[in-house]
């Protein structure tokens, strides 16, 4: 094999690079990442070669993760605990680790509708997952998941809530568990790795949103990812509602200069904390707040423009997923992917998902409602 020089190689990367579908001319229409801003990449590189789990050598590197948990934390009305992982996936396994630690139980309950990472997290940990159906609205059924509580109180890890289901973006009612199962413990883990940074700002401007932060006492951890809305990937927070659940994922490490480990994980690139800190300290609550709007409001819009078609969306959107019935979904699809517009199936029938980041201008949202007129003509 012919050796290539290092400018070789970077150009040679390029070129796949660009062979792939592309951000900026508006063709990623169905993914839950974003192309970040180029100020966020310079510094995750700035703190690329740092280890967030040599907490004594790269101490610049561990301050700026746990300023960014403490200010995340806050958020969600918690006291600061937590770490940065690299995905909801990776968040989602740290809390039922952390959980089936803290309570001895085996057995996680979640709606159907909870992210495929919750059932590969289960199959990990070898523990047993009970799964409650949906309701028409897309709202899991509060009154069976309270049965399955009592029934398997004394074996209960926790139970999993989503705020932002992957097919529909649907935040589910934990306000709502947590009202109606209130004589018995037990623990939630909420999922908000896409609504975390979205919710809490529009629940602002609509009271319908329910309440699942630590608010509510029983939940005791929240995934939040940033790579979702703005942060490159991987950037994710897994926020925990104390220190006792905190130390639970501390492990003895005698060869490392703090003697510990922190995370399932062994080395944490600091790139992940530096880039985090970089997205809060420029954006701040007012920037986030704005572009969690935003990007809700194109979501709307599209979802009208669509409608207007007569294409019917199965539900009006409170984070930024529009899903919408086709009469084929494989045959559209493929017409759409064909030219350069690459949605994303779901898992409902005949149904197909668009996740509006920064990239999906109203240029880009009319460009596919006309492709969409001209489909349905056809």
């Amino acid at each position: 094999m012919i050796s290539l020089s290092p400018d070789d190689v970077v150009k040679m990367l390029k070129v796949l690079r660009d062979m792939e579908p592309s951000y900026a001319k508006g063709e990623i229409l169905g993914s839950m990442t974003v192309d970040p801003p180029q100020y966020l990449v310079e510094a995750f590189k700035t703190f690329i070669n740092t280890n967030l789990n040599d907490l004594k050598l790269f101490r610049a590197a561990y301050e700026l993760e746990v300023e960014c948990i403490k200010w995340l934390s806050s958020l969600m009305h918690g006291d600061g605990y937590g770490l940065l992982t690299y995905g909801g996936s990776e968040s989602n396994l740290t809390a039922l680790y952390v959980l089936r630690e803290f309570t001895g139980g085996d057995v996680v309950l979640a709606p159907k509708t909870a992210h495929m990472s919750i059932r590969k997290s289960c199959k990990v940990l070898k523990m047993n997952l009970v799964e409650v159906g949906v309701k028409d609205d897309y709202i899991p059924n509060i009154d069976e998941l309270c049965d399955l509580i009592y029934r398997y109180d004394g074996r209960l890890t926790c139970v999993v809530m989503t705020a932002g289901t992957t097919d529909l973006g649907v935040i589910e009612p934990t306000d709502l568990l947590v009202s109606k199962c209130r004589d018995v413990k037990y623990a939630i883990h909420v999922d908000a790795a896409y609504g975390g940074l979205i919710a809490p700002f529009t629940a602002e401007l609509d009271p319908s949103i329910p309440i699942f932060d630590f608010r509510l006492s029983n939940v005791y951890s929240i995934t939040v990812d940033l790579h979702k809305i703005i942060a490159p990937v991987p950037c994710s927070a897994l926020l925990l509602r104390n220190k006792e659940l905190e130390e639970l994922i501390t492990f003895e490490a005698p060869y490392m200069p703090s003697g510990v480990n922190r995370s399932l994980l062994g080395t944490r690139s600091g790139g992940i904390a530096a880039a985090a800190w970089a997205a809060i300290k420029s954006l701040g609550i007012e920037g986030l707040k704005n572009l969690a709007l935003d990007l809700v409001s194109r979501a709307k819009y599209l979802s009208r423009s669509l409608t207007d078609l007569g294409i019917e969306v199965l539900i009006e959107p409170k984070l930024p997923i529009v899903t919408f019935r086709v009469s084929n979904k494989d045959r559209v699809m493929k017409q759409l992917w064909d030219l350069k517009m690459y949605v994303y199936p779901t898992s409902l029938p005949n149904s197909l998902r668009i996740v509006v980041g920064p990239h999906i201008t109203y240029e880009v949202i009319d460009r596919f409602v006309d492709v969409m007129a001209d489909l349905i003509k056809k």
